[in-house]
């Protein structure tokens, strides 16, 4: 695990009426160096408790900022400099009365964490995106696929992110391993579960173990478990067991965005080595830039970040998403804008009123086809032979974009998409 040390950690009563997640618990305590006993049990009745330890973020999310923030509360805006409140908790399989969250409550984070002490099921447990083949009934490309989720709450501290102020841990990863297995039998075309978009696994592993359980369920079940992350935290991954089915996708940020926007987080560099280690030790290793972020030089750091990458690594798939879902006012206080392309500045402002509350705002079409255009042709460069996906963006930027995407948007082979297995990209090719 990061060595890291919580601001305050809880536990819920329900934790204790299961060994195994007493266990895992007690595995995770030892490492963060805390005693059980120090450990709160608390409950729902104790929300309030709870929200008190967590630095006031609930006072700062205001209506405008979370509409501008596509209903969305960021790290950015407080720049939390401690590490989260964590909660261990396990899920309520069988608990249907669920109490309404407050309406006083405006924050996503404040609003989530209420759930999952009232309890959470599989609406928590899987994230539901239907498999697509092309465009998405909102416009947008995807390929699809659902998630699966143990977490809520991250150790970085990326100021775009929304997960970086409670660390909720959910324990019970053998009775999750029993739904999944059903989640198996009802969609037997999903081939590829990605985990977890919630939070970064690696950070916590391997006292969580919640990996090597997964893991041995996805082997024997004939699925693949993708482990997302930008870790460089990947030692422990030399020897664990039952990893046939288990890859991993890297997000990649330039030097810039890296040393000032994703605190917290390992380096370029490091994260490349992480790559590395991982494709050395036999798993498939994939990557996306995700977000880009138009720093100042933005085109030199990229090439220079893709000559690192292929240097070291020959990753199975690239993927690209421009940073979407923000409106411009939220960008202009998230992020120092005098250390970005001051051209694409001009153009976020000069189209935020139309752009506002749309999914790909605050950069218009142009601007995201430009930035793309550089990393299809840069990746073309180094490694003409690695399929580069563009991730959930507008259909209108495919067809700008054309042939130089080297795959069709309803045949596409992406980092995390539902049917986007290893080896699949010949195939793909085959039919482009």
């Amino acid at each position: 695990m990061y060595k890291i040390k919580p601001k305050a950690v809880f536990a819920h009563k329900r934790v204790f009426d299961n060994p195994r997640a007493v266990a895992r618990m007690e595995r995770m305590l030892d490492a963060l160096d805390i005693s059980p006993a120090d450990v709160p049990r608390v409950d729902l009745g104790d929300f309030d408790e709870i929200m008190k330890a967590c630095e006031g973020f609930e006072d700062l999310a205001s209506d405008q900022i979370v509409k501008a923030g596509h209903g969305r509360f960021r790290a950015g805006h407080l720049r939390v400099a401690s590490a989260p409140v964590f909660v261990f908790n396990t899920f309520a399989w069988d608990h249907t009365d669920r109490t309404p969250v407050p309406a006083r409550l405006r924050s996503p984070q404040s609003k989530s964490l209420f759930r999952l002490l009232d309890g959470v099921g599989e609406e928590f447990a899987f994230s539901r995106r239907e498999k697509h083949l092309g465009e998405t009934a909102s416009g947008h490309v995807c390929q699809g696929g659902w998630g699966i989720h143990t977490l809520r709450g991250c150790l970085h501290k990326c100021d775009y992110c929304t997960q970086s102020y409670i660390n909720t841990v959910l324990l019970d990863i053998e009775d999750y391993c029993d739904h999944l297995v059903a989640m198996f039998k009802r969609r037997p075309e999903q081939l590829l579960y990605r985990y977890d978009l919630f939070s970064d696994i690696l950070g916590l592993e391997p006292e969580y173990g919640a990996s090597e359980v997964l893991a041995k369920c996805f082997k024997d079940h004939g699925k693949y478990l993708l482990l997302y992350t930008r870790s460089s935290n990947v030692e422990w991954l030399a020897d664990m067991p039952h990893r046939e089915n288990t890859l991993l996708n890297w997000t990649l940020s330039m030097d810039t965005q890296c040393q000032t926007i994703e605190r917290d987080s390992p380096g370029l560099a490091e994260r490349i080595e992480a790559m590395r280690f991982c494709q050395e030790h036999g798993y498939p290793v994939r990557a996306g830039f995700s977000p880009i972020i138009p720093v100042k030089n933005w085109r030199e750091e990229t090439t220079q970040m893709l000559e690192q990458l292929f240097a070291k690594v020959q990753p199975e798939v690239l993927r690209g998403w421009v940073l979407a879902m923000m409106d411009a006012v939220e960008f202009q206080i998230l992020f120092d804008t005098n250390n970005m392309d001051q051209d694409i500045m001009r153009r976020m402002r000069e189209a935020a009123p139309e752009l506002n509350g749309k999914h790909h705002a605050p950069f218009p079409i142009d601007v995201r086809v430009e930035i793309y255009e550089h990393y299809l042709a840069e990746t073309k460069r180094l490694s003409p032979d690695t399929p580069f996906a563009i991730c959930t963006d507008n259909v209108g930027i495919w067809d700008l974009l054309g042939d130089k995407i080297p795959m069709a948007r309803d045949n596409m082979f992406c980092c995390c998409g539902a049917v986007s297995v290893p080896g699949g990209w010949a195939a793909i090719k085959a039919g482009r």
